[in-house]
């Protein structure tokens, strides 16, 4: 996708190829501010506590892994922020009563930004947008004339991709052309344990023979034709793939196994452990507010259903991971609230005691 080449490009320009990895990392630590500004703005808009939003934000700030990706020159660091700042959008649009109106635009050219940058979000936007307004309680019908407002809006901002594709490919290519590699990686008899290694985790047979192919539309659709034909003979091993790939994707620790042991996985479970019992916290104790939050489950679902379906790691989790800590600052808010009041009451009882 077109959106990191676009963000890198000018530092490349103005420093030269070698001399940009500095200029760019500085940029990405400026995004990842921004994450934590809009995730406790998020927090702020949800919670409506202002000691939720501090948390969230300090979680993001100096989370380890997202100190880790903006070092690199990688697409996940755009692509949350963009991600963050239209999940902002889509609850401002909510408060302001779901109209079709310039916060629903913003929130569409956000998400389409976002789709710019990673096309794991492909046709998400309209229809998480629409189950927003249903979840806020929008009749059906309204809820119809949301998702095809939201879908023109959606389809507009992204149609200069689409006419640059035609252009150069001779066909229609909505997102990438790389996107059924990834499936036919995640679904091949030659990885069975659901891995993502390129070099052996597949038939380099029938790699090289769809490499081959002179057209990149027709090797996508030739690696789609081999994963679809191996999950519709092979269901029962598709399925005890997919069971792999969600234990990948969720798991407390690296999968690589260089960093499977000593110090890397310590750090992992140390961080991200807490945030998932802790979001698994408040969806427990927000559970009469799940209309509320349905747009962060929607997105973590649909995260995890991609990636279980094509190819699993940590990185591909990483989206979600600010979903996640703004749900976590909730209860931690509230344990510190309790801590406090309970520190706050001893010197209450004793300011309290007549002196002799």
């Amino acid at each position: 996708m077109p959106g990191p080449a676009l963000f890198f490009t000018p530092m490349v320009w103005l420093f030269g190829a070698d001399a940009a990895i500095l200029p760019i990392r500085t940029a990405q630590s400026v995004l990842l501010v921004i994450q934590s500004a809009l995730v406790a703005l998020t927090a702020q808009r949800i919670f409506g506590k202002s000691i939720v939003a501090y948390i969230a934000a300090g979680l993001v700030a100096f989370y380890p892994f997202f100190l880790f990706y903006q070092g690199l020159l990688l697409s996940e660091t755009l692509f949350i922020t963009l991600l963050l700042a239209a999940i902002a959008a889509l609850y401002c649009w909510r408060d302001r009563g779901l109209q079709i109106d310039l916060p629903l635009i913003v929130t569409c050219l956000l998400f389409a930004a976002a789709t710019l940058t990673k096309a794991t979000l492909t046709i998400l936007p309209p229809l998480l947008i629409a189950a927003t307004a249903w979840a806020a309680g929008a009749h059906l019908r309204r809820t119809f004339v949301i998702l095809i407002a939201a879908s023109c809006l959606y389809s507009g901002f992204m149609s200069p991709w689409w006419i640059r594709n035609g252009i150069l490919l001779g066909s229609f290519v909505p997102f990438t052309t790389s996107s059924a590699m990834n499936l036919y990686l995640g679904n091949n008899p030659r990885n069975p344990d659901a891995g993502i290694d390129w070099a052996t985790d597949l038939d380099p047979a029938v790699m090289a023979r769809i490499s081959a192919l002179p057209n990149e539309v027709e090797r996508q659709r030739a690696f789609g034709k081999e994963a679809l034909d191996y999950i519709k003979d092979n269901p029962a091993a598709f399925l005890r793939g997919a069971v792999k790939k969600f234990i990948r994707f969720w798991n407390l620790v690296p999968n690589a196994a260089e960093f499977k042991n000593g110090l890397y996985s310590i750090i992992s479970a140390a961080s991200f452990g807490p945030i998932l019992a802790l979001a698994l916290i408040c969806a427990f104790r927000r559970r009469r507010q799940w209309r509320l939050l349905a747009p962060l489950y929607l997105v973590v679902g649909y995260f995890t259903a991609v990636h279980i379906i094509t190819i699993a790691s940590l990185r591909y989790r990483l989206p979600i991971e600010p979903i996640l800590i703004l749900l976590a600052a909730e209860p931690l808010a509230a344990i510190t609230e309790r801590i406090r009041r309970n520190a706050a009451q001893p010197a209450q009882v004793a300011s309290d005691t007549p002196r002799p």
